[in-house]
């Protein structure tokens, strides 16, 4: 009997050595790819922390797919022929060419489906070995998280594979809600909360950060042949995408009356996401509130250039960086 329970003990200690082994990888991509990111969630408690590191990497892992920046080194060729097909079936779905080569394509389609087979077995309550998915397949033990969220990312991530095309607003907010919605209604989970419209507010904060991302990274965007700025709203105030790459654009009275109607629109979104935030737990409330008041900011400091995204990439100052940290120790308060 005493042989039979200390090798079930050695079986669980070696798991938890697994799962905590995870966890530490999963906070070192965090750690690697975002400071920012990392300090906007050091309020949050152990427990909650480690599941949103684990959360940040399986995303940012998917993003570095897509980006070219990295891939998983597993042996992945019993994927090959699923690719071949999923990259066919990519291609006539979205009624384009990819804009990597074909080599890099299929690449970047096997990795993506590498993850969906991975979400497949933490469904099935299957065993998986990489440490982003053994850490993620934790946190959804814990957390109702909704797989299907996850899924849809990864659909958004595969639409970052084809030149982006989107025409109106509606278009760049659908992009938006996979890339964006999905992760808040998957942090939400996390965070906890007892209203149900928290999944709505979530779904529009979602919108809200990603339509402020695409102002902030239109260079770094257009670098990789991305526009997620919409075409037909673009034409509609006689704006070409070739112009995107003049800096003398931005101070033509048709690109700022375009970018009144672009936050404008920004705004409808963060009024509503903001709503979110009374409804989440008291004790996780404080970094999802940093992170939207950091983005407000953003927003603020475009009006204060009048629009101009396109000289230089929008960042906010070293004081109102002090003026956030102090008022997380409820020292200032950002409302005056």
């Amino acid at each position: 009997m005493g042989s039979v329970f200390l090798d079930t003990d050695m079986r669980y200690n070696t798991h938890e050595s697994l799962v905590d082994e995870a966890y530490q990888t999963c906070e070192e991509i965090t750690r690697n790819a975002s400071t920012s990111f990392m300090r906007s969630f050091r309020y949050l408690d152990s427990a909650r922390k480690k599941s949103v590191f684990a959360l940040y990497a399986f995303c940012r892992r998917a993003d570095d797919i897509v980006d070219g920046d990295w891939q998983p080194d597993v042996n992945l060729s019993h994927l090959d022929d699923k690719a071949a097909d999923r990259a066919i079936q990519l291609s006539v779905d979205r009624q384009s060419e990819s804009s990597y080569s074909p080599i890099e394509y299929h690449q970047r389609v096997r990795s993506l489906l590498w993850f969906h087979e991975n979400l497949d077995a933490i469904e099935s309550g299957e065993k998986v070995s990489h440490p982003i998915f053994i850490a993620l397949q934790d946190t959804l033990s814990r957390y109702p998280v909704c797989i299907s969220d996850l899924r849809t990312l990864l659909e958004g991530m595969e639409d970052d594979l084809f030149p982006t095309q989107y025409q109106t607003f509606e278009d760049m907010r659908s992009y938006c809600y996979k890339v964006a919605s999905t992760v808040g209604l998957a942090l939400i989970e996390i965070y906890g909360y007892s209203d149900p419209n928290a999944r709505k507010h979530a779904e529009e904060m979602g919108i809200f950060l990603q339509m402020v991302n695409v102002l902030r990274d239109i260079e770094e965007d257009m670098a990789r042949g991305r526009v997620y700025l919409p075409l037909q709203e673009l034409d509609r105030f006689g704006i070409s995408v070739n112009e995107l790459n003049n800096q003398d654009l931005a101070r033509t009275n048709r690109w700022q009356e375009f970018m009144r109607h672009y936050l404008h629109r920004t705004k409808v979104h963060s009024s509503e996401g903001m709503k979110l935030l009374p409804l989440l737990d008291s004790k996780a409330r404080k970094s999802p509130e940093m992170m939207c008041l950091v983005y407000s900011e953003i927003l603020r400091e475009v009006e204060r250039r009048r629009g101009d995204v396109l000289s230089s990439r929008v960042s906010i100052g070293f004081m109102r960086k002090v003026r956030f940290a102090l008022s997380a120790l409820g020292l200032w308060s950002l409302t005056v």
